[in-house]
């Protein structure tokens, strides 16, 4: 139904659309971790409710395998950084990543560190090569602050084939951000991956600890905002922290699953922190910049709960009282505007188009890029290490700060 041969770009469509195998599954949940238990594996369970694109009947095994090279049918720049990271001692499935390091990463000359999360159902880590202009920024962008250690190191992370829980059939590649163990150590299968990822790569004192930063498309982008509040003023197992966060529509990470849900696995209350937050998005996308553009689209069945960006930005605040979090609303032609397309020029399939096009300018045609913005953003935010007004733990605000 939408745009299949643009839905390789592996962005996960998170309407609540319904499909020949619409049956909604049940889980367990509770407002402390949304999810009672991590989404189950492909390897664990049939799922038989495959997302569209991958144009499969059932999705086999618990992860597909990265090639971290450019395809040349996308046209972009060919880079080849295979074979990809393998870790084969992680509890559950076999675990991949793509990694490039820029010339001169030492310990002597470490560099600041992005993780990539791609979008879900056919997303790969591959994206960020096929999808996106960063590999080819990651070799000279300057982030660290330093003119004499250019570039960054770039991990493209590759999610797990899940049976994924929401009403639209979506059963494929995804991080999970629905059981929410913000806990370190965590019991969520890929905040423990990016947890090591991290902590390796600082071991190996390649990677500058005050730099970790991460960005998302889609899926990518609630787990990276999830993780990155997780993990700002929280450390990993390794005693590290994410800096800042930059992604490209993506909403709530924290609500619950689906409308009307219950018990809920909406999280009550939010983890509060002061993690700065960058959000690209279309003016007309899937993960509506508007609750007008959801009730124009008169779906048959409720859009899934948390896919709204302005109520995410005003829970932002509210919610997870974090004062760091800026938005930045682009057209599908790639310019800036203050608002959000009118309901009435935002059909579903414009926002599908539009949330399928990552904002460097070449999907979209435009020939604007984004990405400087995004970077720029994640430069300007090294970690520090300050009392903060709260923490991304689970207390609870004070009265006063409820009015």
């Amino acid at each position: 139904m939408l745009i299949r041969g643009a839905a390789m770009a592996g962005v996960v469509l998170m309407l609540g659309l319904t499909g020949p195998a619409g049956a909604q599954i049940e889980e367990a949940c509770n407002p402390v971790t949304g999810l009672a238990q991590p989404l189950p594996t492909c390897a664990d369970v049939v799922c038989d409710r495959p997302a569209s694109e991958l144009d499969v009947d059932i999705v086999q095994g618990g992860t597909a395998v990265p090639l971290c090279r450019t395809d040349p049918a996308w046209g972009r720049p060919m880079y080849d950084d295979g074979p990809p990271l393998r870790f084969d001692d992680l509890p559950g499935v076999t675990r991949y990543a793509c990694l490039y390091e820029p010339p001169g990463t030492s310990p002597a000359s470490p560099r600041p560190l992005v993780l990539f999360f791609h979008g879900g159902g056919a997303g790969m880590a591959d994206d960020v090569y096929n999808h996106t202009s960063l590999r080819t920024k990651a070799i000279s962008s300057n982030l660290s602050g330093d003119p004499r250690r250019p570039g960054f190191i770039l991990i493209s992370v590759q999610g797990r084939n899940l049976r994924y829980p929401t009403s639209a059939p979506r059963d494929g590649h995804h991080h999970d951000f629905y059981y929410r163990d913000l806990g370190s150590p965590s019991t969520n299968p890929d905040i423990a991956f990016a947890d090591l990822l991290i902590d390796r790569m600082v071991a190996a004192k390649v990677a500058d600890p005050r730099r970790i930063y991460l960005m998302g498309w889609s899926n990518g982008a609630f787990f990276s905002q999830m993780y990155g509040i997780a993990r700002h003023r929280r450390a990993t197992p390794g005693g590290n922290h994410v800096a800042a966060v930059a992604v490209f529509s993506g909403a709530d990470p924290f609500a619950n699953i689906r409308q009307g849900q219950a018990p809920s696995c909406q999280l009550d209350p939010y983890p509060l922190s002061d993690l700065p937050i960058m959000i690209v998005s279309r003016s007309c996308d899937l993960v509506a910049c508007n609750e007008a553009q959801v009730k124009g689209w008169n779906l048959t069945t409720p859009a899934n709960p948390g896919q709204v960006v302005a109520s995410w930005m005003r829970d932002v605040r509210v919610k997870v009282h974090d004062r760091n979090a800026v938005w930045l609303i682009v057209t599908g032609f790639g310019t800036l505007t203050g608002s959000c397309t009118p309901s009435f020029f935002c059909s579903l399939s414009i926002a599908a188009i539009n949330h399928l096009r990552w904002p460097d300018g070449v999907d979209d045609r435009s020939g604007i890029d984004r990405e400087p913005a995004m970077l720029g953003f994640l430069a300007a935010h090294p970690w520090r290490a300050r009392p903060p007004r709260h923490s991304s733990g689970r207390a609870r605000p004070s009265p006063k700060s409820r009015r």
